[in-house]
């Protein structure tokens, strides 16, 4: 039986959506030849972290930087003739936010390049690295640091940034692999977390040659009300689509909470459209209650951050696992020197990366990972220089990868039939002559 809202026509609403409302938004907002000025200041920044576009650019020119880009990935879905799922929403969502910051139409494409080389020397289809294809664009700034940001002539920078953008992308798929046994799913920023690595390597041969990353983060919040609003907005959209789609949905809502959110928990084929986008919707409200909550003016990393979590929203986070790994990082600010920098606020928005913690070992396990991934996430971006726009998914990697060993021998996995404990049980250890 097909759904209203089906996944083979999904593109095309979506498409739809996005060309009508962004184009009429970018033409009206400020004169074309602002917009266009704007634009071209976008395309030619360092866009490493924090490079706000709704600054540089302003808010036009990114919607503009945002539409294209998007639009660019879903014609590449398009042509590989790709089935939609919730990790495909993941990605386009998380594409979308990172044009707010970061990302732009020409930078992710040596990465591009580099993966399509690696499937063809491996002799693999394409399509079975999509994911990493659509999220590669989370280490897209190499690319303009090293054309507009490192000193060099334009045609050297293009030579040097052209090249090792590709170089990062031919490697990006075999790396990404070996990454997800590192955390064992529980980080959902997997990619993040690959690139990080791979950044941190370019910042230490750059730094060797003489070549250091200046990192700014000069953010702008004049547009923060209409942001605000656009988040609601968004958020009861895809609340009423849910509803639209099916009447009793709020009854059928409860199966998402039998879930840890471990990657790979796609809540699209789990349970449906209709339950995946109520739950998207709701994490809209969420992100919504957190900014107002704490007082957080709406730069263009905290869309991007917003937009990524209702994207995953539909592969492994939903209200409950993503609070407890909130509440901890919000306890780490309140209780050590930690100020709400903008740094700090993004580790509170991006630590629902670790929300499957939460989810698989207990409201308790859930608090005391985001506690730890506010304290490292300054030191995981030192480490890569910013070139890894997902910093939070370095760091997120690193703070899974110390605490799911332990977790794992000492407490007991939930069981999902149950309502969630404050903690959960301590195993008995049982020590085996050999390990004696």
């Amino acid at each position: 039986m097909m759904t209203k809202l089906s996944a083979k026509n999904f593109y095309s609403y979506f498409l739809i959506v996005v060309l009508v409302i962004l184009f009429i938004l970018v033409f009206l907002i400020e004169p074309i030849s602002a917009t266009f000025q704007g634009y071209k200041n976008i395309l030619t920044s360092s866009s490493i972290l924090l490079t706000d576009y709704l600054l540089i650019g302003g808010l036009s020119a990114t919607l503009f930087n945002v539409l294209t880009t998007t639009l660019l990935n879903i014609l590449i879905l398009k042509w590989l003739k790709v089935e939609f799922d919730g990790a495909i929403f993941a990605c386009l969502l998380t594409i979308a936010g990172f044009a707010f910051f970061g990302k732009n139409l020409y930078n992710a494409l040596p990465m591009y390049i580099g993966i399509f080389l690696y499937a063809k020397a491996s002799k693999t289809d394409l399509r079975d690295y999509i994911h990493v294809l659509l999220l590669s664009s989370g280490i897209s700034p190499i690319t303009s640091y090293l054309i507009f940001g490192a000193g060099f002539s334009l045609p050297i920078g293009i030579l040097l940034g052209v090249t090792i953008g590709i170089i990062v992308g031919f490697i990006l798929p075999a790396f990404n692999n070996f990454a997800m046994k590192f955390h064992q799913g529980y980080n959902l920023y997997n990619t993040g977390f690959s690139m990080g690595v791979i950044s941190m390597a370019l910042t230490g041969i750059l730094a060797s040659f003489g070549t250091n990353v200046n990192r700014s983060a000069h953010l702008s919040d004049a547009y923060h009300q209409t942001l605000l609003i656009s988040i609601i907005v968004i958020s009861i959209l895809f609340i009423g689509l849910a509803i639209y789609e099916d009447k009793h949905v709020f009854k059928k809502y409860s199966k998402v909470f039998s879930k840890s959110g471990k990657l790979i928990t796609d809540y699209m084929k789990e349970f449906g459209l209709s339950v995946t986008f109520l739950n998207v919707g709701l994490m809209g409200l969420f992100s919504l209650i957190l900014i107002l909550a704490l007082g957080i003016s709406i730069s263009g990393p905290v869309v991007g951050a917003v937009l990524t979590i209702l994207g995953f929203s539909a592969l492994g986070k939903n209200p409950f696992n993503s609070s407890c790994v909130v509440i901890g990082a919000i306890i780490a600010i309140e209780f050590t020197p930690i100020e709400y920098s903008i740094g700090a606020i993004l580790s509170i928005l991006f630590v629902t990366g670790l929300a499957p913690v939460a989810g698989q070992f207990g409201i308790l396990a859930g608090i005391l990972a985001g506690f730890i991934h506010v304290m490292i996430t300054p030191l995981a971006l030192s480490f890569q220089g910013g070139f890894d726009l997902y910093n939070n998914g370095f760091a997120a990697g690193f703070v899974a990868a110390l605490l799911i060993p332990i977790y794992s021998v000492f407490l007991k996995e939930r069981d999902t039939s149950k309502k969630w404990n404050i903690f959960l049980p301590l195993k008995r250890i049982k020590k085996t002559s050999e390990e004696v």
